[in-house]
């Protein structure tokens, strides 16, 4: 059975000597791993059309059976316009596919995740760079993996575990209370004023790091991205 499918390009790599395999977050299948034949010398198939994070419409097989599908046809959903020529915008761009990469692999369809998605790489691309748009997506996506910040508590410390804050020293993991102070702030100014977050490129990796760590206990075996480096430079 074949289905078709809006999907985003999560990673691809070479498999055997002219095989590929592809990773991709679909409106309708969920994560879904793909195997295509003779990728690298078939002309069934732009390789251009197959880059990282690019925004698809693939007509696939689904058997359901825990092995690869299979694409039969791929199109472009959404051009790009100037997310890979813009320095900023593509370093964010493969931070936020690293991010998916490890936060998705266990994820069933959700359209509205994908719409999510989709809508927040479409910004990215169109509007002026924001040097928060990475925090802010991650707490977004937070929402929908289901471990998002509760704000409507208050308190001195932040309960990395259960998601709150809290003036009892939780008995696990928790943020101190200079960077709980620095994450309730983050949190209440971006919800309330998006477009004015004013903070230093110090507190920007400092929450940057929370938000990293708040992912690796709630998401099974999370892997830091590598292109966290990348950020933590480029943002002065």
């Amino acid at each position: 059975m074949y289905i078709k499918t809006k999907a985003i390009v999560l990673s691809i790599i070479k498999y055997n000597d002219n095989g590929a395999v592809l990773k991709a977050y679909t409106d309708q299948t969920g994560f879904t791993t793909y195997f295509i034949r003779n990728f690298f010398k078939s002309r069934k198939f732009k390789k251009a059309l197959f880059q990282p994070n690019a925004l698809l419409e693939l007509l696939a097989s689904h058997k359901d059976k825990g092995q690869m599908e299979h694409i039969k046809e791929a199109h472009v959903l959404y051009h790009y316009k100037n997310l890979h020529v813009d320095y900023n915008k593509l370093n964010v761009s493969t931070f936020l596919r690293e991010i998916l990469l490890e936060s998705l692999k266990n994820e069933q369809a959700d359209k509205e995740l994908f719409g999510f998605i989709y809508n927040k790489f479409v910004q990215l691309d169109t509007r002026d760079f924001h040097p928060d748009f990475h925090l802010i997506f991650m707490l977004e996506l937070s929402k929908y993996l289901g471990f998002f910040p509760d704000i409507q508590t208050q308190g001195k410390y932040f309960d990395m575990h259960n998601g709150f804050f809290t003036d009892e020293i939780p008995p696990f993991q928790y943020l101190n209370k200079e960077d709980t102070n620095l994450f309730n702030n983050f949190l209440g100014t971006i919800f309330a004023v998006k477009n004015i977050i004013k903070i230093s490129h110090k507190d920007r990796n400092k929450v940057l790091n929370i938000l990293l760590d708040f992912y690796h206990l709630h998401i099974e075996q999370f892997n830091r991205p590598k292109s966290v480096k990348v950020l933590h430079k480029i943002y002065d």
